[in-house]
């Protein structure tokens, strides 16, 4: 009986040595995948509350402008001018008007005879805040608009804003809802009840649920606004396995070391924000160049670089997604400093043997504060012997809330030739005043403006107020997202130099911009 129970003993203890470290691994690599997993999708929905928040908040904005002029004639021309103003200043802002009687008057687009009815509202808050899901004044777009009306004016946004994203997820859902009554304002996807009835008396909690994993949050800015994001499961069990074969290999007789690395990997918190330094330290982001035409010509003048992140493991995380987590957690400087890096690596070459070609980078709000980024873009340019205006920098709107730093920094690249550009204009929160104060060269008209000209929409009207102000200002102009020979030629009518898009070249890595711009040179060359 005392051999048995030895025996037996002997055989619990061996099954555990086999089996204790792979059921080990596969516990710990579930819960490693699952912490990552919901971090990334709590990321996700983190977005689509501040993509919402900064659509009300321009809304809201924007009717406090027109109700502090006080005007006697709310459709004046000069009423009408100030709300063509504010509609070019919110990325999200789409029309702002005068109502009345739940009737639109006018609005940035014009007077409107007869006034057009805006219907019943669906939601009046208690400040008195008519909300509207469907604005019926740009339904020619194809496009549901959201609107709110206080104190006899109104301002509208693209509905699907906050959940129109391009995650690379096959599935993934966004959504945004109301927390008071459950119900759903926008959505990219099915969202069961449930899940919004699980954030109950709580400020945002992450889940498993009908085969996603799923983030549902509040919004710290705007009441009575909630998001959610949710992706499916496979997405878990692939992270899981790619973990758990990482650790299989190893044989029993390096349990220990398993077990303590399995235990270090699981305290290592997998965010997005250690994922940016972690790519940083692998040299897993790289640039594409997307090509710059001349209209009239259709040569090849340069291009804008564009950073791309893709993991070891082949995952693909897109700008929308990293750049908003690096500038919040100080990291942004680092990749404007890699990106710098990369084009001394790609490019310089290129450029010395090139010097009417050009390159432009994109500088963020931290690289405005401090000069790091731009010593070390002075740096590469004489190390290389660069030419005047061969890079160039591009700011967006955003970035001018803090107009000294931004106009010193801009007086040290003019200083060093380099020219800068106002990225995505008429998506921003500068007024223009600002264009007018600063030394910019050059205004690149955002492809939401773009695209608008093709559907004939009201918004296409936009792009030629933007081509007179560049005109005016004396700046040179680049349109964004050219993708039909339409489009370009209406930019070349109204004296457009240069255009980007795919119509010309998608984004290419640096060994075939330099070959499709050799092809190019060759081609204009045989024509003359």
């Amino acid at each position: 009986m005392r051999r048995f129970r030895v025996v037996l003993l002997i055989s619990v203890l061996t099954l555990m040595t086999a089996f204790g470290p792979p059921l080990l691994s596969l516990y710990l690599a579930r819960q490693q995948g699952l912490t990552a997993e919901q971090e990334r999708v709590r990321g996700y929905a983190d977005v689509v509350a501040q993509r919402s928040d900064r659509a009300v908040s321009q809304m809201q904005e924007a009717i406090d402008t027109l109700i502090a002029v006080n005007a006697d004639d709310v459709c004046s021309d000069a009423m009408i001018l100030r709300m063509r103003q504010l509609s070019l200043r919110g990325e999200f802002l789409k029309a702002v008007g005068a109502s009345s009687d739940n009737r639109l008057l006018c609005s940035s687009l014009g007077l409107h005879q007869p006034p057009i009815d805006l219907g019943d509202p669906a939601e009046i808050t208690v400040q008195g805040t008519a909300l509207r899901y469907t604005a019926p004044l740009l339904e020619a777009e194809g496009v549901p608009y959201i609107s709110i009306a206080r104190n006899g004016f109104i301002a509208m946004a693209h509905r699907n804003q906050a959940v129109d994203m391009a995650l690379g997820i096959d599935g993934a859902i966004l959504a945004t809802f109301n927390p008071l009554n459950g119900e759903l304002r926008t959505a990219s996807g099915d969202v069961p009840a449930s899940w919004i009835d699980r954030i109950e008396g709580r400020r945002s909690t992450e889940f498993v649920d009908n085969g996603y994993v799923v983030a549902a949050l509040l919004s710290d800015q705007v009441t009575l606004t909630g998001a959610i994001a949710a992706v499916p499961l496979r997405y878990l069990d692939e992270r899981v396995r790619q973990i758990n074969w990482r650790l299989l290999p190893f044989s029993l007789l390096a349990a220990l070391i398993l077990t303590l690395g399995l235990l270090y990997l699981a305290r290592q918190q997998v965010s997005m924000a250690s994922q940016i330094r972690q790519g940083l330290r692998r040299n897993e982001f790289y640039l594409e160049y997307q090509p710059v035409i001349e209209l009239a010509t259709g040569r090849w003048t340069g291009a804008e670089a564009l950073l791309r992140w893709r993991r070891r493991n082949g995952e693909v995380i897109y700008p929308d997604v990293f750049i908003p987590v690096a500038e919040n957690s100080g990291l942004i400087s680092r990749l404007s400093e890699q990106v710098i890096a990369i084009i001394e690596k790609d490019m310089a070459q290129f450029l010395g043997d090139h010097p009417l070609m050009m390159i432009a980078m994109n500088f963020s709000a931290s690289d405005i504060q401090v000069d790091t980024t731009a010593r070390r873009l002075f740096d590469m340019i004489e190390r290389n012997k660069l030419g005047s205006g061969q890079l160039m920098v591009e700011l967006t709107e955003r970035m001018l809330v803090d107009p000294d730093k931004a106009r010193q920094l801009m007086g040290q690249l003019n200083d060093h030739n380099i020219p800068v550009a106002v990225d995505d204009f008429g998506t921003g929160y500068s007024s223009l005043s600002y264009l007018e104060s600063m030394p910019f060269d050059c205004l690149k008209i955002d492809r939401l403006f773009v695209e608008a000209i093709d559907r004939q929409a009201a918004t296409s009207r936009v792009v030629l107020h933007i081509i007179e102000m560049a005109a005016a200002l004396g700046l040179n102009v680049v349109a964004e997202g050219v993708e039909t020979e339409g489009q370009a030629q209406f930019l070349r009518e109204h004296g457009v130099r240069y255009a980007q898009g795919w119509l010309y070249s998608k984004s290419l890595r640096a060994e075939d911009f330099i070959a499709g711009y050799s092809q190019q040179l060759n081609y204009h060359q045989l024509k003359q």
